[in-house]
């Protein structure tokens, strides 16, 4: 279904596509034998009407969907991991893929950014308490009338329009992280905010409900607006909205992340390329309020080691600071492919880096690095503990130097300054 077909309403229908047919079916078929009305809802109908691969399957039943979930976990020979307080089950697939399965719910929210409290319902309510009417959208899965649209809140509509629309004046209230998809499904499909939208989040952001919203919940919002293909026009709207320190305190919409991710989203970057995305995004943090934030956000410890490493690096060779005892402190603690990449880059993109001094200091800092290893050293006879810190430092130093370029060198260099019979 190309672009052009979006003038669909209510009644209209819509063809899966076979290889999503073919995954959908086994469930379509429990459905039916336990007589539970089934549906396709959200964004992978949304994704559909735009003529797009589904990035995600959600489904909905009338009724509760418990054993619907069970029985489709053995028939696909699925892990199921289930919520029961939101009525919803996830089947974890060989593959890693995601089949999501939920009772058609309603929410309330007893405060602004508490998380809901749900309530089998109809279709119709399940799609009212969604995020924007874009997303608002079901495709029948019945044998009746399948590949029916349900349409009831206008979401075809504003696709075609380009549109991005809540369906209630308390939604940004209710859940504040609707703040970010707004910009995340914004700057995705080139649409605007809907006169009342914008000012409706224009009034959550005044009232500060977003800094109601754990770490945990900011995180699992961050991290979809960095895999973006291209994030930075979701990060602009961010920005423009007064929203991103919301996410990132002290973060400052640049335009050196302009040119970071245009760089990086141009390349082909081995490696995490989430870790790629925070290091871009925070590289103009100082080091200790970038740490914080991420522990807040709770990434994982060993990530933000490696933040840490980077933004540190960067920062002494911006400063002019890398000195040779720097840069044996640095190299004690390995660095990550990611990490070499970002400061390589880094290096290149003069707003980041004006001057072509640190550039300099970035090469000799990799041409310190020792060609031995700690089995060579071993292997040379030195026996592992405290002397093995005293040797690498030594030949980082000396490598600093100039002293020193090739393994041959450091062999030599090794057996005239820790003679075996004295180590």
């Amino acid at each position: 279904m190309s672009q052009a077909n979006l003038s669909l309403s209510s009644g209209a229908r819509c063809a899966l596509p076979k290889e999503l047919r073919k995954l959908l079916q086994p469930l379509i078929d429990r459905a039916q034998a336990l007589q539970m009305p089934i549906y396709m809802v959200g964004g992978g109908v949304r994704d559909l009407l735009l003529n797009r691969p589904p990035e995600d399957v959600d489904v909905v039943v009338e009724g509760i969907a418990t054993p619907l979930a069970k029985s489709a976990a053995r028939e696909y020979k699925a892990k199921l991991v289930s919520h029961p307080q939101f009525l919803t089950h996830s089947l974890i697939f060989r593959n890693g893929r995601h089949l999501d399965i939920a009772t058609a719910r309603t929410e309330t929210y007893a405060e602004p950014a508490a998380l809901p409290v749900v309530e089998p319902a109809s279709l119709q309510e399940d799609l009212y308490r969604r995020d924007f009417s874009i997303n608002a959208v079901a495709l029948s899965l019945n044998p009746g009338d399948f590949g029916h649209i349900w349409d009831p809140f206008g979401g075809v509509e504003d696709l075609q329009q380009k549109k991005i629309r809540v369906l209630h004046a308390e939604s940004f209230k209710d859940d504040p992280t609707r703040i970010f998809r707004a910009a995340r499904f914004a700057g995705r499909f080139g649409s605007e905010l809907e006169w009342r939208t914008r000012e409706w989040l224009s009034e959550c952001i005044a009232q500060q409900l977003p800094s109601r919203l754990s770490g945990a919940r900011l995180r699992e919002e961050l991290i979809p607006l960095l895999m973006e293909k291209d994030p930075r026009p979701a990060f602009r709207l961010l920005a423009q909205w007064s929203a991103l320190t919301f996410l990132v305190p002290n973060l400052k919409w640049e335009k050196s992340h302009e040119l970071f991710f245009g760089q990086l989203i141009r390349s082909r970057t081995k490696g995490d390329p989430l870790m790629m995305r925070l290091l871009v995004l925070v590289h103009a943090i100082p080091s200790p309020k970038a740490v914080g934030s991420l522990e807040h956000l709770m990434f994982p410890e060993a990530m933000i080691q490696q933040i840490e490493q980077a933004l540190h690096v960067l920062a002494c060779l911006r400063n002019g600071t890398l000195t040779p005892k720097e840069a044996q402190a640095t190299q004690r603690r390995p660095m990550s492919g990611e990490v070499k990449t970002f400061l390589e880059k880094a290096m290149r993109i003069k707003a980041i880096v004006p001057k072509k001094e640190p550039v300099e200091q970035w090469q000799r800092l990799q041409d310190s690095a020792p060609c031995l290893s700690g089995r060579d050293i071993r292997d040379l006879g030195y026996k592992p503990g405290p002397v093995f810190t005293r040797i690498f430092d030594a030949l980082r130093q000396a490598r600093w130097e100039g002293k020193l370029r090739t393994r041959e060198e450091e062999i030599r260099f090794l057996m005239l300054a820790f003679p075996l019979n004295g180590s």
